[in-house]
């Protein structure tokens, strides 16, 4: 399985343009044409803002070419387009391939189930990344002793990924939680854990890490995951 990850940055003020424009055109002729689930849409609510965050899965990717034509002569993808016209500043993407504990390792029949409490959702989307050749050790120590850890005491893990194409020796990952106050709260209790800090201990010998970044997103009005 591929997971396709891309972010787009928006002119100032144009956001609220294109997110309508995908919302009623974009991501309806998307879902209908490309033969690849949505895997959530997310705008930047800390860190780069004016930024839509979205993932879709493609357990074939050599079928991604066809359903892109396929979409380009839908005539709601023109109406998208046309009605988003000027919006868009930058855009990337990057083709990630989900690790073997990630709850999403299959595009067939994708259906999100929330797991958390409360109505609202934070993601707190994170990339890492690695000193070449440092990445499956840290991982492996992560699966092993800081997962654990995780799924006891955090919020619920969307999706752990490593990038193939695009900036290398890097993962990709998200947590959800109720809101930010959520993942304050567990985040400290999960500092104070004893095992946690074990895991500390250990990947720290490694020194695999490079740098974190750390987004925090709220999915859109027609996001699957929310």
């Amino acid at each position: 399985m591929y997971i396709e990850h891309r972010q787009y940055t928006f002119h100032p003020g144009k956001q609220p343009q294109w997110l309508d424009a995908f919302g009623n055109y974009g991501f309806p002729a998307s879902t209908r044409t490309l033969g690849a689930p949505s895997l959530g849409t997310f705008t930047a609510e800390v860190g780069p803002i004016n930024r839509f965050v979205f993932m879709r899965g493609w357990d074939d990717i050599d079928t991604r070419d066809a359903g892109i034509a396929a979409r380009e002569v839908d005539p709601q993808w023109g109406e998208f387009k046309k009605a988003s016209a000027g919006c868009l500043m930058a855009q990337e993407v990057k083709f990630l391939k989900p690790t073997s504990f990630s709850p999403i390792t299959s595009a067939k029949d994708f259906a999100f189930k929330r797991a958390i409490g409360g109505t609202g959702m934070v993601v707190d989307h994170r990339t890492y990344d690695f000193h070449p050749g440092k990445m499956p050790a840290w991982i492996k120590a992560y699966e092993e002793v800081g997962l654990p850890v995780q799924r006891r005491i955090l919020g619920q893990l969307l999706m752990f990924a490593v990038t193939e194409i695009g900036p290398i020796n890097q993962a990709v990952f998200c947590w959800l939680y109720e809101g930010f106050g959520d993942r304050d709260r567990r985040r400290t209790a999960m500092a104070n854990d004893p095992e946690w800090q074990e895991f500390g201990k250990m990947v720290g010998g490694l020194g695999a890490l490079k740098q974190q970044t750390v987004m925090g997103l709220k999915p859109t009005s027609f996001s699957v995951v929310r």
